[in-house]
């Protein structure tokens, strides 16, 4: 049987000196926060269904280069001002940060799953 992340985290909280548990609980609020990003996908895009389409090979809008570059425009859009808002017509109204911090997660867990876009270019390894 599979243990959930969340009873993971449980167990590293009890078994963490104070330091360790002060920064579970900020990556935990952290991810609280950015759930209002992955809230609000899932309202632009009720067609996902239970899978997360981010999680799926061919997800809308998870090739390499649009993913990295809304975490470059996120960031440009933040910087030198963490409280700007995503207030374009059809924005979120939510936080640029949000957004940036959505995206890494996205790119990050699709790199460590190995799950990659039809529409991407294979570099092998020993090649990048």
């Amino acid at each position: 049987m599979r243990v959930s992340n969340i009873e993971i985290l449980k167990r590293e909280l009890i078994k963490s000196n104070y330091c360790r548990q002060q920064i579970l609980e900020m990556l935990t609020e952290v991810a609280i926060d950015t759930m209002q990003i992955f809230d609000y996908g899932a309202r632009k895009h009720p067609d996902s269904g239970e899978t997360p389409n981010f999680l799926t090979p061919a997800g809308n809008k998870c090739e390499l280069k649009v993913r990295g570059s809304s975490v470059l425009r996120h960031s440009a859009q933040s910087f030198g001002n963490p409280a700007a808002i995503d207030d374009e017509k059809g924005g979120s109204n939510l936080q640029h940060l949000l957004h940036l911090m959505a995206s890494a997660a996205i790119l990050y867990i699709r790199h460590k799953r190995k799950i990659i876009h039809p529409l991407d270019e294979i570099i092998p390894e020993d090649e990048g």
